[in-house]
């Protein structure tokens, strides 16, 4: 049997708005008396969560010139939408209702524009206006006989910065002339992928970058860099979320997981496996290249915190090449036994990264970029320094 539409459950405000509820009314697949039911036990107004709606006048013209009927004759199905609705929307609602049923959507989709610590990984429709506070030299490629080129620029703002990395046409707007280091430049519908070094990098794609010459209010060049790039010697106990620093720490522990990951062999970016085959976001199916990751533990007495290496910094960790270490594991009876033999763990390095949350375990950890061994005079005269 069929349950009554009429004496169904009504949902309430925080399981779905109005304007959720719009479009299903129109397709005909939420019936009108729930519809009815729901204005009146939730009293909340028509229009909520995202986008905007056109005024009523210019929505009466869109749906007359849509329509190909007059203007009165809209606003009295208008009218009669309200009648039949016992007058619990807005004309502007009936109008959105009206234009929805004669295939027209009436609302305006609102974008907002990002600053440099609200993009993560994933993220698409990017629009974000920052500094240029550096332009990289152009890397050239070849793939299937094909030349291709990509220029990395970095972004800033108040906030934080990141690469913006230019590929082949899109570089133009660089090799020409009409972006330079120092500029305002505004991304429109741009994405956010990970690097190789798991840090947020944005892409142009099916977006645009323009210049921007009226004055925005953005740090320059010179106080993006002491502000972003500087990095300040640090205890681990005063790490914080999105800080960048230099630390001096010991490797107490090192996980045992799967150390290899797959990336694409022309811009050294992660790639996905997707139905056997290896898919790159930028240059499609390719041949993937083996990276190495390592997570440990680092302790610098004062605290304690996660760490991560990739690439070179993990070959460093593990005292043998990725390509080496791929071998041993392939050819090993347990391919975990390459941990038996990491040559820093026990040791200590001074280590220059970033501070992150872990999205899955919602604590901190440390994206190391740079390390050293710890040069026991330099250590020493700067404790001296701090001494005097």
């Amino acid at each position: 049997m069929v349950p009554d539409s009429s004496t169904a459950k009504i949902p309430c405000a925080d399981e779905m708005n109005v304007s959720a509820l719009i479009p299903r009314l129109s397709q005909g697949d939420f019936p009108l008396i729930r519809f009815k039911r729901f204005l009146s036990h939730n009293k909340q107004p028509l229009w909520q969560g995202g986008g905007t709606v056109f005024s009523l006048d210019i929505m009466i013209e869109k749906i007359s010139e849509h329509a190909r009927i007059e203007p009165d004759r809209v606003r009295q199905l208008i009218s009669e939408k309200q009648d039949e609705l016992s007058g619990l929307v807005s004309e502007e609602g009936a109008a959105y209702i009206v234009a929805r049923e004669m295939g027209l959507n009436m609302i305006r989709e609102g974008r907002k524009q990002l600053k440099v610590k609200n993009i993560v990984p994933g993220l698409r429709s990017v629009d974000l206006v920052a500094r240029v506070a550096r332009v990289f030299e152009e890397r050239q490629f070849e793939k299937d006989g094909k030349k291709g080129c990509v220029i990395n620029v970095l972004l800033g703002d108040e906030t934080g910065m990141l690469r913006l990395s230019l590929w082949n046409d899109e570089t133009s707007i660089i090799k020409e002339g009409k972006v330079k280091e120092g500029d305002t430049v505004k991304v429109s519908g741009g994405w956010a992928k990970s690097d190789n070094r798991d840090n947020p990098e944005l892409k142009i794609g099916r977006g645009t970058i323009e210049k921007v010459d009226q004055v925005v209010e953005l740090p320059d060049r010179a106080q993006l860099e002491q502000d972003f790039q500087t990095l300040k010697r640090a205890d681990i106990m005063d790490f914080k979320e999105g800080g960048q620093y230099e630390t001096r720490a010991a490797l107490v522990q090192v996980f045992r997981r799967n150390p290899f990951f797959g990336i694409c062999p022309e811009c050294d970016s992660r790639i996905k496996e997707s139905n056997g085959k290896w898919i790159c976001d930028e240059h499609g199916e390719v041949k993937p290249k083996q990276a190495l990751v390592l997570s440990g533990i680092i302790d610098d007495g004062t605290g304690n915190i996660r760490v991560v290496f990739f690439r070179e910094l993990a070959e460093r960790i593990f005292g043998k090449k990725t390509d080496e270490l791929k071998e041993l594991a392939d050819n090993a009876t347990d391919s975990m036994s390459i941990f038996d033999s990491v040559q820093g763990l026990g040791r200590e390095f001074t280590l220059r990264g970033r501070v992150k949350r872990n999205s899955f375990t919602e604590s901190l950890e440390f994206m190391a970029n740079d390390m050293d061994d710890v040069d026991a005079r330099s250590e020493a005269q700067e404790l001296l320094k701090q001494l005097a």
